[in-house]
């Protein structure tokens, strides 16, 4: 049955800032050469893209304003404490710091809160280590990786 996906392409996963202001964060299919910058300056007029959901997406170029690389973090940093180094575990109510009954309201608090304090445009200004940058931005997918977990 013909699903419209190959998976036997590489993909990256990227956030893409479009033209209105909103940031989708999605799969990319990369060319054969593998690099991020030959997708997007191909002659194709749409990039071919995978949603966190799995729904497949093609968005035209010419509503792109900028596209950065989304690392997700290894499985050994997916502890968001530290309390349990090298196991995978990821429980977005603990990466976002609410509780498990905690309303909808209060989780998109949590959310704004958390993606203030570790979003990197906010320190960029400051001379810091590059492991220093690497661990904020992985905390950034965290975040946004809890809050398309439990978001409503």
């Amino acid at each position: 049955m013909f699903t419209g996906r190959d998976d036997k392409f590489n993909r990256t996963p990227v956030f893409v800032t479009q033209t209105d202001g909103a940031v989708v964060t999605v799969s990319i299919r990369l060319p054969l050469s593998n690099r991020l910058g030959d997708a997007l300056n191909n002659g194709d007029a749409f990039l071919d893209a995978v949603s966190p959901s799995g729904q497949q997406l093609f968005i035209s170029k010419a509503t792109i304003r900028s596209v950065r690389s989304a690392n997700v973090p290894k499985a050994d940093q997916l502890d968001p404490d530290g309390r349990n180094p090298g196991a995978p575990s990821f429980d977005p109510y603990a990466v976002l710091k609410v509780s498990k009954e905690a309303s909808p309201e209060e989780i998109r608090q949590a959310y704004h809160r958390m993606a203030r304090l570790y979003h990197p445009d906010r320190i960029a200004s400051f001379e810091l280590p590059g492991e220093v940058m690497d661990y904020v931005r992985a905390m950034l997918v965290r975040i946004n990786l809890a809050f398309e977990q439990i978001g409503s």
